[in-house]
């Protein structure tokens, strides 16, 4: 599965980090293959590369991936690979579109003076 490399990537680059506090949110756009699926495998090859993460929350967004439908013909983006066209409801194809996770690093606002 390729979520251990990309779990190995992310604690990488987590590691580099000062996380005192501070959330985790992935963004992933683009692949292919069930979005839950995705999240559980990610979610434990990441505390397996760095078990010291498992405190540190972690959201991860799935964003929505062009799909084209096969009824009406129709480009439409979706989050769900099962996502009906919302034209004609038929199902959709996704487009071919490379991977892409982004990190972002969400601190608890400091207070000011």
């Amino acid at each position: 599965m390729h979520e251990a490399g990309l779990a190995a990537a992310v604690a990488d680059a987590l590691r580099r980090e000062p996380l005192d506090g501070a959330r985790v949110r992935l963004l992933v756009s683009g692949g292919h293959g069930d979005p839950d699926d995705f999240d559980g495998a990610l979610r434990l090859n990441l505390i397996a590369a760095a078990p010291e993460l498992e405190a540190v929350p972690l959201e991860i967004v799935h964003l929505p991936v062009p799909r084209l439908c096969i009824g009406c013909g129709r480009e439409y983006a979706a989050v769900a690979e099962d996502a009906p066209c919302p034209s004609c409801g038929a199902s959709g194809l996704p487009v071919p579109t490379p991977e892409r996770l982004e990190i972002e690093l969400l601190r608890p606002d400091v207070p000011r003076p």
